[in-house]
């Protein structure tokens, strides 16, 4: 687990995270990725580790919208914009929903410790209680 500053991008922390894995002999088939990571040179460094990325793309402006996509009009400051469903939403739903939980816990949502140790046991913690109650 890596642990960095909140107000930092994520993207950043993937490779070293998928190295650490690596070097522990454990080899991810096919991570999961929301359009935050959306990125040629990130996925092109995912296959030369033999990883096949699925990351979800963002809809450009002006690019066709598939038929059977589910569509929303938004409003994005004084314009409207044709917001689309993200078809690999539903293969994250499991670990964006286990962030919830453990963002449920005040403790863990906002990061008070100075020490990453403590703060790395506090999510444990979490995730201990989250476990305990799902059962």
């Amino acid at each position: 687990m890596r642990v960095a500053a909140g107000n930092e991008n994520e993207r950043r922390h993937l490779l070293p995270l998928v190295d650490e894995l690596l070097a522990r002999g454990i080899k991810p088939d096919q991570p999961w990725a929301d359009r935050g990571y959306a990125s040629r040179q990130l996925e092109q460094q995912l296959r030369a580790r033999q990883i096949e990325p699925r990351i979800s793309r963002p809809r450009r402006r002006g690019d066709p919208i598939e038929p059977d996509a589910v569509v929303a009009e938004v409003w994005r400051g004084r314009r409207r914009r044709l917001k689309t469903r993200d078809p690999q939403a539903r293969h994250r739903w499991p670990i964006e929903h286990t962030n919830a939980w453990l963002k449920a816990r005040r403790r863990v949502a906002t990061r008070r410790d100075r020490k990453p140790d403590t703060y790395l046991a506090f999510v444990q913690l979490a995730m201990i209680l989250i476990l305990a109650r799902s059962f």
